[in-house]
């Protein structure tokens, strides 16, 4: 991704002073899961630094802190308060309430207990008999659903280094910790060093901790990634189907998308977590998933993480997609629609205005999906809409896009001016 600075939101004004956007550069930290007293504890040391102008920090962090500190010198709580930043309680941010000039580097550290995260739909750690199980649950539909959930992180235009100290400490039972990163087994089923790349974001990781009598693991080797290529398909006690099942469609998936749309972008792995809730979430290079989803979370891997979204306003794009492309069980039509759009439908509030939204309107399925149909129609079919898919993953591979690169770029393939459509069905103006 290239120029992440582009896509800041302005600074506010709060309280007579100024909340400013932080480059956070790197988190650093460690996390412990006592089993025997059910206490899960962080303590993580956040390097930022300020882009362009003077004024309060800025990042974000859903769980109750307990002690801080900022450049060495003890802060007080009340400093470290969210706001709203104008898109809405559930958008807020928190601001660090320290003048701190533009350009100027900063170290924070903070000490917390992992609670239940303070965002809709967001679920505590899992005490087991004798275990814990827990994953990072991302989700883009609802606001601070990301990293934030339980470490500090940015906005996800935000690229930044993460190294995760993993301990489960307390049990007698062995547990299995899953990432797409690099994971070092310090101490075999107890304990774990995880270090994701600096070119991640809020959005990137992912991290399941289970005890290891409830996951199968599978790994097989996938021409679609070339020399050395891997899939890794992990399946939880209650996943409803066999992981050599899984890994088989995983694999056949993989293989259709890259000659489809083109090269994969993540290394030369991939990673799936199999479970029978009805939920799924993707990743970079990875996903967890439903058997019912997995093929929507495979596609992400070319959009939505292989072409990422740059602000969080622009992750319909993604979703109508996948949704388009898949027939997901979001969905309400049939994949590959092509069909004609007028400008006399229902209009969809797609991309929210805010310039500190932070959530992908439940839209974006249906009603994405539905336009994306209409685009296919001016491209001449669903054969020239998917070339269109593939010529915006082989423009955007590995960086991040808008919503206004993506009206650029159809305008083109459809070959009339797409203002008015994306005016009613991205913009919801009527």
């Amino acid at each position: 991704m290239t120029g992440p600075t582009l896509y800041l939101p302005p600074p506010v004004a709060l309280n007579g002073e100024v909340a400013v956007p932080s480059d956070i550069q790197s988190v650093v930290g460690s996390l412990r899961f006592d089993v025997r007293a059910r206490v899960a504890e962080a303590s993580v040391t956040v390097t930022l630094r300020l882009e362009g102008h003077a004024g309060w920090p800025v990042f974000d962090l859903r769980q109750d802190i307990d002690t801080a500190s900022f450049d060495g010198a003890g802060l007080p709580l009340e400093a470290l308060r969210h706001h709203d930043m104008g898109a809405g309680h559930d958008a807020r941010m928190r601001a660090v309430e320290v003048d701190c000039d533009a350009g100027s580097r900063h170290r924070l550290d903070l000490r917390y207990r992992l609670g239940a995260p303070g965002a809709t739909g967001a679920r505590p750690v899992e005490w087991l008999d004798d275990g814990v199980a827990w994953d990072l649950w991302m989700s883009d539909l609802e606001p601070g659903r990301y990293l934030e959930m339980w470490v500090p992180a940015n906005l996800c235009h935000d690229q930044l280094y993460i190294e995760l100290h993993v301990e489960v400490a307390g049990s007698s039972r062995p547990h299995v910790l899953l990432a797409n990163a690099s994971v070092e087994e310090v101490e075999p089923g107890r304990r774990w060093l995880v270090s994701y790349p600096p070119h991640y974001t809020s959005l990137s990781p992912l991290l399941v901790l289970v005890p290891a009598d409830q996951v199968v693991v599978h790994r097989q080797e996938v021409a679609a990634f070339g020399p050395g290529g891997s899939v890794t398909v992990a399946a939880l006690a209650d996943a409803g189907i066999g992981v050599d099942s899984a890994a088989a469609d995983a694999t056949a998936w993989l293989s259709y998308f890259a000659a489809r749309y083109g090269p994969w972008a993540h290394g030369d792995h991939f990673m799936a977590v199999i479970w029978g809730a009805e939920r799924g979430m993707e990743y970079d290079g990875a996903t967890t998933a439903s058997p019912a989803a997995l093929e929507h979370e495979v596609f992400h891997s070319w959009f939505g993480r292989g072409v990422k979204p740059a602000r969080a306003s622009d992750g319909w794009i993604d979703e109508a997609m996948a949704t388009w492309a898949t027939a997901s069980r979001r969905a309400g039509g049939g994949r590959y629609g092509a069909e004609r759009l007028g400008l006399d439908e229902p209009p969809a509030l797609l991309c929210p205005p805010h310039p500190w939204a932070r959530h992908t309107p439940r839209e974006s399925y249906v009603a994405g999906s539905r336009l994306l149909a209409g685009l296919a129609d001016m491209a001449g079919g669903a054969a020239q809409f998917r070339s269109a898919l593939a010529d915006w993953y082989r423009q955007y591979k590995n960086r991040a896009a808008t919503s206004e690169d993506l009206e650029r770029h159809m305008s083109r393939w459809c070959g009339r001016d797409l203002g008015p459509w994306w005016g009613r069905y991205v913009y919801g103006r009527s």
